[in-house]
């Protein structure tokens, strides 16, 4: 049942007794206007009215949440600061003798913002704050990046990922059928006891590490069969998701033949299972020799005198940018919508322009081009006319835009007109006769992006104005720790991101209330 704050003064509260907090700080802020920020009608969909015991204040527990992200405490810390630190009682309207509670009531907490879909409130109040206190009037267009998010679980090789999927199976049976369970695992030629624990061998032979894989794999593939073989297993939630993710392990890794003999794959494919207990998890890169395991953290900012973050994704490592900007734009509500996003090239491509297109949302964002090479003409040197589908080349000549039985249109020049033009050398390659371009579905997007950033006070405004995002950023990650993950799983890594957004939101909104 929901039970809230009492506005009546305590003989013993701490704001009475211990006296003003500084002024200008984060404690003084949540004391003057936490009800601002979060109330408890905030949480009515998540409780029930008059039903079940008195919970504690939801208001008092979200101000917690944020106290917690912006000191980077545990739970259980956060929770001995309620107990022991007078500012966090002043913050949250406390009395100097209150014991605080037990840590798992964070836990429950978070499940039920996001078993409620709650997990943006936070974000969102701090936005309509902004916009009663005027800093959101800005013009209508936003900023989008991305920054690395590093994973809370430990990446694993293929013998602990494929030992601990086995494992994970082993105990899911055991929830619905300990006979069964202790039947599978003495069926097995392996113990999972300690599924971190790697057999003996002699892993630095190569011929050695590949048949104790292949053993590690064809115990996975007897446990797969001896739960695909029981009655009813199956039909069980748990048991059904332990068996689909081994299978998932043992696949990324292996090739099953008919006769359901694993073999080693040569190579790495993409998307690997990084983790058993944190499967979302993946192999990303910042840069060609940057690579980092976990998700990205995609923002959206305000281009206002004091930018705000308006909106927050996480997506796998392994994702690209671009096609995070419709679920930012699709985020917020339509009044506070962006009618134009400025980003980098991520944001730049053909269908990333469209999907955004469809949203009514202009992109301001380099166009990705292939790079060039020494002197060579690139498909940008080329004049491409899609109302008269004609394309004409640096030398004047003139070819038709045709399309294709499969769909695809492209502009082919003639053999004998590339033979005898002054630029061959710089435009057709050696393996081919004449040169062809390729237009792409959304060329019309394409060709109004290069034309906008032709104007030299647009492209400007785009060199200047795209990094305020990263300062935003650089308080996320680095102020309020939210470079790696505290949880398990996209969902709770989410929630982190979102509320620590909000504390960025915060600095410029506790200076605009002033003491």
């Amino acid at each position: 049942m929901l039970s809230t704050t009492s506005g009546q003064v305590g003989f013993f509260d701490a704001a009475e007794l211990i006296g003003p907090l500084p002024e200008g700080s984060f404690f003084a802020l949540l004391a003057e206007h936490g009800e601002r920020i979060v109330c408890d009608a905030d949480f009515a969909d998540c409780y029930s009215a008059d039903r079940g015991r008195p919970s504690i204040p939801p208001s008092q527990l979200a101000k917690v949440l944020l106290l917690q992200y912006r000191s980077g405490l545990s739970d259980e810390q956060a929770m001995e600061a309620v107990a022991w630190d007078l500012r966090w009682k002043i913050a949250l309207g406390l009395a100097v003798d209150h014991c605080g509670w037990n840590s798992s009531t964070l836990t429950r907490f978070r499940a039920r913002l996001l078993l409620h879909g709650r997990d943006r409130l936070a974000l969102e109040n701090t936005l309509s704050l902004a916009g009663e206190l005027g800093l959101l009037d800005a013009p209508a267009e936003q900023i989008v990046d991305s920054t690395p998010m590093l994973g809370a679980a430990a990446t694993q090789d293929t013998v602990r990922l494929v030992r601990s999927g086995v494992k994970k199976l082993i105990d899911a049976v055991a929830t619905s059928d300990s006979d069964a369970a202790r039947a599978l695992d003495d069926g097995l030629g392996f113990d999972y006891a300690r599924p971190t624990e790697k057999p003996d061998c002699r892993w630095r032979e190569r011929s050695e590490r590949e048949r104790m894989l292949t053993r590690v794999a064809e115990d996975a593939e007897r446990a797969l069969r001896a739960v695909e073989q029981a009655d009813g297993l199956l039909a069980k939630e748990a048991v059904k998701d332990a068996h689909t993710l081994l299978r998932e392990l043992i696949g990324q890794d292996f090739d099953v033949d008919d006769h359901g003999v694993p073999r080693l794959h040569r190579g790495t494919r993409q998307g690997r299972i990084l983790s058993v207990h944190d499967p979302e998890m993946r192999h990303g890169r910042k840069s060609a020799h940057q690579r980092f395991d976990g998700y990205k953290l995609h923002a959206a900012a305000t281009n206002s005198k004091q930018p705000l973050i308006t909106a927050i994704e996480v997506a796998p490592a392994n994702e690209q940018d671009g096609p995070q900007a419709k679920a930012l734009v699709d985020a917020q509500p339509d009044e506070r919508r962006p009618k134009r996003l400025l980003g980098d090239t991520a944001y730049g491509t053909g269908p990333v322009r469209a999907e955004l297109c469809e949203r009514e949302v202009e992109v301001l964002a380099p166009v990705p081009e292939a790079p060039a090479r020494e002197d060579k003409l690139l498909k940008r040197d080329f004049e491409i006319n899609l109302e008269a589908a004609t394309v004409t080349c640096p030398a004047g000549q003139v070819a038709p835009i045709r399309t294709e039985p499969s769909g695809r249109r492209r502009a082919s020049f003639s053999k004998p007109v590339c033979d005898r033009c002054p630029l061959q050398a710089r435009c057709v390659s050696p393996a081919r006769s004449n040169r062809q371009i390729h237009i792409e579905p959304d060329e019309q997007l394409l060709l109004a992006a290069r034309q906008a950033l032709n104007d030299p006070h647009t492209a400007e405004h785009l060199r200047r104005t795209r990094p305020r995002i990263e300062r935003l950023l650089g308080l996320l990650v680095h102020r309020y720790r939210a470079r790696r993950s505290r949880y398990l799983g996209a969902a709770k890594t989410r929630l982190q991101a979102l509320w620590t957004a909000a504390l960025v939101n915060l600095n410029p909104i506790g200076a605009a209330l002033g003491p």
